[in-house]
């Protein structure tokens, strides 16, 4: 005998709509219930062993290949199809009365339950496709160095006559088994009021993956006579070479015309490190995604207050305490930019520039990117541009992962790695090029070597301690503004000057009652004065 079916068309169909098949099992129809629900079970059986299997980090790299966002969008529309037949047959089971005038609305009520969240589900997927082509670069077919055919300006390059010892292609330390990863972050400002295009944040990021260590090393903006590995040398300050290889195309043969390659060649061959990827940060958009993470944490080693900082949402100023902070995008982004405060440097903030990307980092392995997935995507696919090839994203992700405060390096070019001086380029950092290479060496070693332990990233410890910003107002100076209306009259004396011609002005005062009759022609002159 069998099972007697439920009357109602919307219980089995609602649950249709969250599950296909299963309104058919709680309405009796087992056969129905076991032909839509065989296919949904074996692919949550799937996704629930590849979440399990996967970590997040790489999981997310994975989504990102074109292929895979393909084959998400056609899934998606195949299950929305899937939802809509089982749901129709639940609506419009034989069994049940012919649907009257009165179930338009209901039945319409159910289709928005099956069709609005697909919708957002093919949104969010769209968008990721939309992000990822912008972010991912293919890069454009280069020679491997640039053919030496010179079209320089006299002021920025400096052209030594090709020799080959003035060819120093750095080459990596002993050609290890495994090569390192070597990257370069690339912070641009582009906000209000900015016309030219200065890569104000420089920092080469390497990824050991025998070692399971990081190393990083910020460039100072400033640094100038930067070798290239044609024996050239950038006079200018390092910070405006993309501009410049954008504008004289000619002088930098065999590289494309974005520049960046020119930048990791420059700065590969001032380390002796080959720097394979570099990705842009586009710092208005980097509030953006540290908010769309949930904000990051950070150590602030010594507190400061900068009351001329008035950038990016502050108008009186930028101060923080020193201890462990939780910092949303536009804080972070003010820790990482201030510099002008008394103790503060380039060099300075290019250490707190490292704290921030650890913080982003730490906040993206422990599942910062849940917090706002479509947020996240759009927020990173305006902001970042990198030439990392989508299928080695996953490994990368996946090895940065394994990578956490304690095996990550940090070092800043600074003094006496460098010398500062001034001269027609402004103020300027020298550098010392052999000395900057043997602290590459040491940050840099043969894969499976661990760099020394005096450069290691402080650990995160400690319990976090709110934002600890606060506005950092100037002090109060305009004091002097009262006074200028106090004088008003002294002012209007040189306008009185040219008339004191006339000498009876000064003669009533004296004598006011000898000379009734000559005194009033003088006396209305001046009045009116």
């Amino acid at each position: 005998m069998s099972r007697p079916r439920s009357r109602s068309r919307y219980v089995p169909a609602v649950l249709d709509a969250l599950i296909p098949g299963l309104g058919h099992l709680v309405a009796g129809r087992r056969r129905r219930a076991l032909v839509f629900l065989a296919p949904v079970l074996v692919a949550v059986a799937a996704a629930a062993w590849i979440v399990l299997t996967t970590p997040g980090p790489r999981l997310v790299a994975e989504l990102v290949a074109a292929e895979v966002i393909w084959a998400l969008l056609l899934l998606q529309g195949l299950f929305l199809v899937w939802r809509i037949v089982a749901v129709g047959s639940s609506l419009f089971d034989p069994a049940l009365p012919r649907p009257e005038r009165r179930d338009v609305i209901p039945i319409a009520l159910v289709l928005l339950l099956v069709i609005a969240p697909q919708a957002y589900a093919g949104y969010a997927t769209e968008a990721a496709r939309e992000a990822a082509d912008v972010i991912f670069v293919e890069p454009e077919p280069v020679a491997a160095l640039p053919s030496f055919t010179p079209e320089p300006d006299p002021s920025f390059l400096d052209t030594p006559p090709p020799t080959p010892s003035a060819t120093p292609s750095p080459s990596p330390s002993a050609s290890p088994t495994v090569p390192r990863v070597t990257g370069l972050i690339i912070g641009v400002d582009s906000g209000t009021g900015r016309t030219t295009y200065l890569t104000d944040t420089m920092i080469v990021v390497s990824l050991d993956t025998v070692a399971n260590t990081v190393s990083m090393i910020s460039i100072p903006r400033d640094m100038v006579d930067v070798p290239m590995s044609d024996g050239r040398k950038y006079r200018g300050k390092i910070n405006s070479l993309v501009s410049y290889a954008r504008h004289h195309q000619a002088s930098f043969p065999g590289f494309n015309a974005k520049g960046f390659d020119v930048l990791m060649d420059a700065l590969g061959t001032l380390l002796g490190e080959p720097i394979q990827y570099y990705a842009t940060v586009n710092l208005p958009g980097f509030v953006r995604v540290v908010d769309s993470l949930g904000g990051v944490n950070v150590n602030v080693t010594r507190a400061f207050c900068d009351s001329r900082y008035s950038e990016y949402g502050y108008e009186r100023g930028f101060a923080i305490s020193a201890g462990r902070h939780h910092l949303n995008g536009q804080q972070a982004l003010a820790y990482a930019r201030v510099r002008k405060p008394a103790g503060e440097s380039d060099f300075t903030r290019a250490a707190r520039q490292q704290e921030v990307v650890s913080g982003i980092r730490d906040a993206i392995v422990k599942g910062g990117f849940l917090n706002d997935p479509v947020g996240l995507i759009k927020a990173v696919g305006g902001t970042v541009e990198t030439n990392v090839p989508r299928k080695a994203l996953p490994d990368l992700a996946d090895a940065a992962a394994r990578v956490g405060r304690g095996q990550t390096y940090r070092a800043v070019i600074t003094r006496p790695l460098v010398r500062s001086g001034y001269d027609a380029r402004g103020s300027i950092q020298i550098p010392d090029v052999p000395d900057i290479r043997a602290l590459a060496a040491v940050l840099f070693p043969p894969s499976g070597t661990v760099p020394p332990a005096r450069y290691l990233a402080p650990e995160s410890t400690g319990k976090v301690s709110g934002s600890g910003v606060t506005s950092c107002a100037p002090a109060a100076t305009p004091r002097p503004t009262p006074k200028p209306t106090a004088q008003p009259s002294a002012t209007l004396g040189p306008t009185a000057t040219p008339e004191p011609t006339p000498e009876p002005s000064l003669e009533p005062t004296p004598h006011p009652t000898p000379h009734p009759t000559p005194q009033p022609t003088p006396v209305p002159t001046p009045a009116p004065s």
